[in-house]
């Protein structure tokens, strides 16, 4: 009930402001954010890899209606593809779509997407485009099949998310194309007739993609804090006679950092979604949804030494 709440409260501007104004609150951001700028991010990739954990950074936000805004993400993609190769850290860049002007115009979304790849040419660095909303698949997979194309899929990879029903095409269709794919349950509040609602349902099909994703040679990523998919994971990848490494876990920053640690020791590769700036409540309400129940006491003490 009250992961619900802040998630349903999270959507409302007044909370956001109150929320991104409040000391305590900024505090416990500060455990699933990497900082309000690109050298607060960077740092947070710093300390994941001391740790052995690799990184995906993502300057947060989405669905801006300004074109100047969509132009500021995109030079933040930019620098952090160059300042990623300047240090030599192992870490990819994600980016929402409708961050960089899709809402706008789809035009300058692609001329966006398109610096954003030549960068990552240029650097060697790895752009991850996020999936949004179901009325945004379409687009995103029809751009990401563009830029996919024009670096022979060594830049990009793209993100599908199992919920939604009447799309199980989707994976297939993207892993012929040899795209790189990172796998999640899926978290948008969509209506029924578009998403599986029930724990059982999501899972299935999470379950599903997993096998098949593994059955298919490819560096793909396999974002779940749900030890019970992991454990699933681990048993294809004996199946299959997969190394280790063939494959990473996906998890968010600040969310489940004993299974993270726990992964790598035991020869895992885990990559981080590191969000940094932006308009992080939304953020932070899906990670305190993603905590286990038991975790909250532990989360609430820590809070108030």
């Amino acid at each position: 009930m009250f992961r619900k709440a802040v998630s349903l409260l999270a959507r409302q501007s007044w909370f956001r402001k109150f929320i991104m104004s409040t000391p305590v609150i900024r505090e416990l951001a500060g455990r699933f954010v990497g900082g309000d700028d690109l050298a607060s991010g960077l740092a947070a990739v710093r300390g994941l890899s001391a740790k052995g954990i690799k990184a995906s950074l993502n300057f947060h936000g989405m669905h801006v209606l300004d074109p100047e805004e969509a132009r500021r993400a995109t030079e933040q993609a930019i620098d952090a593809l160059r300042k990623i190769q300047a240090e030599g850290l192992d870490s990819h860049v994600s980016v929402k779509l409708t961050k960089i002007g899709l809402d706008l115009d789809p035009g300058l979304c692609r001329a966006n997407l398109r610096r954003i790849i030549d960068a990552a040419m240029a650097t060697g660095g790895f752009v991850r485009i996020d999936m949004e909303e179901s009325v945004y698949v379409d687009q995103t997979i029809e751009l990401f099949e563009e830029v996919q194309h024009i670096c022979d899929g060594k830049n990009v990879g793209i993100v599908i998310q199992s919920y939604l029903r009447h799309r199980p095409d989707d994976l297939g269709r993207l892993m012929a194309l040899g795209a790189s794919i990172r796998l999640v349950k899926g978290g948008y509040r969509e209506p029924r007739e578009v998403v599986f609602r029930t724990k059982a349902e999501v899972d299935a099909a999470f379950l599903r993609d997993i096998r098949l994703l593994l059955n298919q040679k490819g560096l793909h990523g396999i974002a779940t804090h749900d030890e019970e998919a992991i454990a699933q994971a681990k048993a294809l990848q004996i199946e299959f006679g997969l190394d280790k490494k063939d494959f990473e876990f996906q998890m968010l920053f600040g969310v489940r950092p004993d299974l993270q640690e726990k992964l790598v020791a035991e020869g895992y590769s885990v990559r981080c979604y590191i969000p940094y700036g932006g308009d992080w409540a939304t953020h932070l309400a899906g990670c305190l949804r993603r905590i286990p129940i038991d975790a909250y006491a532990r989360l609430r003490r820590s809070l108030v030494r």
